[in-house]
């Protein structure tokens, strides 16, 4: 069976070689917004969670460069009914592999806006807590699933070799969760706002 992660480790290749041009790696922090998803008068809803990343691009030239990232979300989550909160139903724990192409306005500028699109692969934990116990529920599971992703943002150099950033990142992901003969398709698919610090080599 071809592994799931077969097209994101081949942007990653893309992204790796040729060390001695133009490279920089960054870390993130960030927050993440997901989806809420109606199901039959009731809606499983996620906070506002938190979001750590790190990231490697390599540039081909001032213009265009490949980015691979690991980016970790974290999401507190209920089922609402009528508005309100009914069921804490435990911790959303995902970590998205991305890879994608960018396109910069100019790398070696102060200022560098860019924009990018790829591919993702989002793993999840599964979700669990007392409620969902005590409900007869138990564990729910949540599957792994590829999807694409799109990125936003803007880097500023301090002194070089040291750049600030900020970003909004799109993963698509839409995973299957629950028991087969009673499957949801979960709307979550994370926006991720984020402040990075890029060192650049």
């Amino acid at each position: 069976m071809r592994s799931p992660v077969v097209p994101v480790v081949v942007l990653a290749l893309i992204a790796v070689p040729l060390f001695g041009q133009s490279n920089d790696v960054a870390v993130w922090i960030g927050s993440s917004r997901v989806g809420t998803t109606s199901t039959g008068g009731s809606d499983i809803h996620f906070d506002r969670g938190n979001a750590f990343g790190v990231s490697l691009n390599h540039f081909f030239s001032n213009h265009y460069s490949a980015e691979v990232g690991v980016f970790s979300l974290r999401h507190d989550g209920t089922l609402r009914i009528g508005g309100v909160d009914a069921f804490d139903i435990g911790k959303l724990k995902m970590t998205a592999l991305t890879g994608m192409l960018q396109w910069h306005a100019e790398r070696w500028h102060p200022l560098d806006p860019y924009i990018g699109g790829g591919m993702a692969y989002v793993r999840s934990n599964d979700i669990h807590s007392a409620d969902l116990e005590n409900a007869g529920v138990g564990t729910v599971n949540v599957k792994s699933r590829i999807g694409w992703c799109a990125v936003l943002g803007a880097s500023y150099t301090v002194r070089k070799p040291l750049a600030v950033a900020a970003e909004a990142r799109y993963i698509g992901y839409r995973p299957q969760s629950g028991p087969r003969d009673n499957q949801v398709r979960l709307q979550l698919s994370p926006l991720v706002y984020s402040l990075g610090l890029h060192w650049r080599f």
